[in-house]
């Protein structure tokens, strides 16, 4: 149920970031009209929003990404490579704004990768870590990016990570600090709000400290894999809802968490073993005082 950001947690404080200038492009006026209704290449971003011309869904050539002013990166240490990279890229505030839109209607963005993985990027995440669509690492496209050495999944066609990212004190939540959201393998991009996705599944007024606690540790480390509706992700194939079905058992919730092939046997997620037992059970206090009727199916 936890996400693969979890795993590399320990990483994190490794990654250091900084600007080194920015490349002189096209200024990437009417990039809304550079919006295709259809694929021509595998290297082409799907993208999704309300855009001005009224289009909900379209696809961008990478020709055309590469065209506009791109911000150049360097990372000490990239977690999905294991190794110092140079980037080029486009920040996802940037584009959001290049494609006519802005907080009012897309506060709230979903990287959408080919294995079924879906990161968040709330606003507050954006304002805090500018995070940036990578077209090149090193100077090489995507066909030159190899597999992660994290889960073996070929990094191509799209990735995303922040610059000078450092987990913020005041989001650490039982001692689990927030983690750098760095999805790779990235198909499509979602331009949507936060009342439309992620205020779908955030508990009650009345819902108890632990349940919060458990909330805040579920979404931005569970929802990747286990979605809800029309958003989130679907890699493990057990959404949220039959998450929280789950919980009302103790000894299944904690068994599916801790080592989920000992009660899923194909499940896809990987053992927690070391989860502490509050956390445990924040994330089971939060599943159980979610109200369905507050989760719009």
């Amino acid at each position: 149920m936890l996400n693969r950001d979890s795993m590399v947690a320990v990483l994190i404080g490794l990654l250091t970031w900084f600007t080194i200038g920015q490349v002189d492009a096209d200024d990437g006026a009417g990039l809304v009209g550079s919006i295709r209704p259809t694929r021509s290449s595998p290297t082409d971003l799907e993208v999704t929003g309300p855009f001005p011309s009224g289009r909900t869904n379209g696809f961008i050539p990478r020709e055309r990404l590469m065209a506009l002013p791109l911000t150049v990166v360097t990372n000490s240490m990239d977690l999905a490579r294991k190794a110092p990279a140079v980037y080029r890229g486009i920040p996802l505030q940037q584009l959001r704004s290049l494609l006519g839109l802005n907080v009012s209607n897309a506060d709230t963005l979903f990287a959408v990768c080919s294995d079924g993985y879906s990161k968040e990027f709330p606003a507050d995440y954006l304002d805090a870590f500018h995070s940036i669509l990578i077209l090149e690492i090193d100077g090489a496209g995507p066909e030159a990016w190899g597999r992660s050495t994290l889960t073996g999944l070929q990094m191509a066609p799209y990735y995303i990570n922040a610059a000078d990212f450092r987990p913020r004190a005041d989001q650490t939540v039982l001692g689990r600090p927030e983690p750098l959201h760095f999805p790779y393998s990235v198909v499509r991009i979602e331009f949507r709000t936060a009342a439309a996705t992620l205020d779908r599944i955030r508990l009650a007024g009345d819902a108890s400290t632990l349940a919060r606690q458990g909330q805040e540790i579920a979404i931005r480390e569970c929802f990747g894999c286990h979605g809800h509706a029309d958003f989130g992700g679907t890699l493990s194939g057990r959404p949220w809802l039959l998450i929280k079905t789950w919980a009302a058992n103790t000894n299944y919730f904690r068994k599916y968490v801790v080592n989920p092939k000992s009660v899923q046997p194909t499940s896809k997620m990987p053992a927690f073993t070391d989860l502490e037992p509050k956390v445990l059970d924040a994330l089971q206090a939060y599943f159980r005082e979610l109200r369905v009727t507050n989760v719009p199916r």
